[in-house]
């Protein structure tokens, strides 16, 4: 009995080794991922600001281009209208 004893607690010992190598590796896997998870998250917070940024002035640009175009199309309007009007 005493030797069924100990061969299971050399069996234990053996197993227990044995798993805190796996929690080892996954320990660092772990925190390998948790590093690319936040290197990503930076990354793409990085890139949605720049093209935020990239985007409101594409935007700015478009906006100033169609304003110009409805006030020379507003102005054409309005000198069609008084040369109708004055006829």
């Amino acid at each position: 009995m005493p030797g069924n004893i100990a061969s299971q607690f050399k069996k234990f010992e053996v197993e227990y080794e044995h798993l805190l190598k796996i929690f080892s590796e996954f320990e660092k896997i772990k925190g390998k991922l948790t590093s690319a998870g936040n290197t990503v998250l930076n990354n793409e917070m990085q890139a949605e600001k720049s093209l935020g940024m990239h985007h409101m002035n594409i935007i700015s640009e478009n906006a100033k281009k169609d304003l110009k175009t409805l006030s020379i199309s507003l102005k054409k309007i309005e000198t069609h209208i008084k040369h109708s009007v004055n006829k």
